[in-house]
């Protein structure tokens, strides 16, 4: 295990939309829709699947049912959400790449992500190249916090017991994903698509824009080359056509 103060860098990603692509309506949202629930009750939903672990949609159902007080049986349609997202997850283009060549450059892997249970199992269904590499695993339904809480970042970079300046977030989101490691002292790379990069015109001071994993593997390699931290070289970086603010 790399110790504080050291020069081996870190790499986190995000998963959903960053390794893998993820449905457009989260597992809240699904969840409720599929009971006849009202939307509110879907963001209860999301609150409860991303920070609690559970063995089975049986185990789901169980605690929805006393949450939202539901009187009736509602296993199969929890079951069917459930069997769906262990198989929807497919890997983003160039993510095994990516990975291989950090990995290579002698950087340890991470994952930060909002994540429930059967996605986290579709995830590594759909990626049997990526999954070898992760030693640092940090799932918000394991670990109990969700993103943007800094708290679930601050637990990785226990785990890593590395400096956060020599650590590097890569993610789809700049909320949840590069705010949070930016203001912890981490480098960060957003990489959230063409569609979704046109829409924004600033980046938070020190992060960095790439369009895709391709990309995000140039900007990775070049900063683990330097000799100062990645945080101090992704900060001077180019923003690739986004203004920072």
């Amino acid at each position: 295990m790399a110790r504080r103060g050291r020069v081996t860098r870190t790499v986190f990603f995000d998963i959903g939309d960053t390794l893998v692509h993820r449905p457009t309506v989260g597992p809240g949202k699904r969840l409720a829709e599929a009971l006849g629930l009202p939307r509110e009750q879907g963001r209860t939903i999301t609150q409860l699947v991303f920070r609690e672990s559970f063995a089975s949609p049986g185990a789901l159902a169980a605690r929805l049912r006393s949450v939202l007080e539901i009187a009736r049986d509602i296993e199969p349609v929890v079951t069917e959400v459930w069997e769906a997202q262990q198989r929807e997850p497919v890997e983003v283009p160039g993510a095994t790449a990516c990975i291989d060549a950090v990995a290579a450059a002698g950087a340890h892997i991470g994952v930060i992500s909002n994540i429930w249970a059967p996605y986290a199992a579709g995830f590594r269904r759909a990626c049997p190249a990526i999954v070898p590499r992760i030693e640092s695993w940090h799932l918000s339904y394991e670990v109990g916090i969700a993103k943007p809480d800094p708290a679930l970042y601050e637990v990785a970079l226990a785990a890593a017991d590395v400096a956060p300046e020599f650590t590097v977030m890569v993610g789809d989101s700049l909320d949840k994903d590069v705010v949070p490691a930016l203001e912890l002292g981490m480098g960060a790379i957003w990489v959230p698509g063409a569609t979704a990069a046109s829409e924004r015109t600033t980046l938070p001071p020190g992060a960095v824009y790439a369009r895709d994993l391709a990309e995000v593997r140039e900007l990775l390699l070049a900063a683990l080359g330097q000799p100062q931290a990645p945080r101090a070289y992704l900060s001077t970086a180019s923003s690739r056509g986004i203004a920072s603010s």
